[in-house]
């Protein structure tokens, strides 16, 4: 269990994060789509490793367990957004990355707020 000062900053770093992406996510997604190899294996491997947290969350079970699910589904639709972004670029594409990593992003503010199980 995080202390009070501890559970405070990690939701105050959560919101920058989040304003950060607001903010700077669509130019940094443009630059890296200049270089499509390096950013297709980079994107891969991160999609990959989300795919496992899915599945690690899935299997946990448990009361916050929906959340977590959900928070990661979200992170990796906007890995694969961008996957299709880098691949093939389009409008759509780079709305949806940030707005899925914004979405991951709420939702793991909903979970810092979810009564814990006893």
């Amino acid at each position: 269990m995080l202390s009070p000062t501890a559970r405070a900053v990690e939701i105050g770093s959560l919101i920058l994060i989040a304003l950060a992406v607001l903010l700077g996510g669509r130019s940094l997604l443009v630059e890296i789509a200049r270089f499509p190899i390096p950013a297709i294996t980079g994107l891969g491997v991160v999609g990959l490793v989300q795919l496992l947290a899915v599945r690690r969350n899935y299997l946990a079970g448990g009361g916050p367990a929906p959340l977590r699910v959900a928070r990661d589904v979200a992170f990796l639709a906007a890995i694969l957004a961008a996957l299709a972004f880098v691949a093939y670029p389009a409008r759509w594409s780079i709305g949806a990355a940030v707005s899925a990593t914004l979405f991951g992003l709420a939702v793991e503010l909903l979970a810092h707020f979810s009564p814990k199980a006893a």
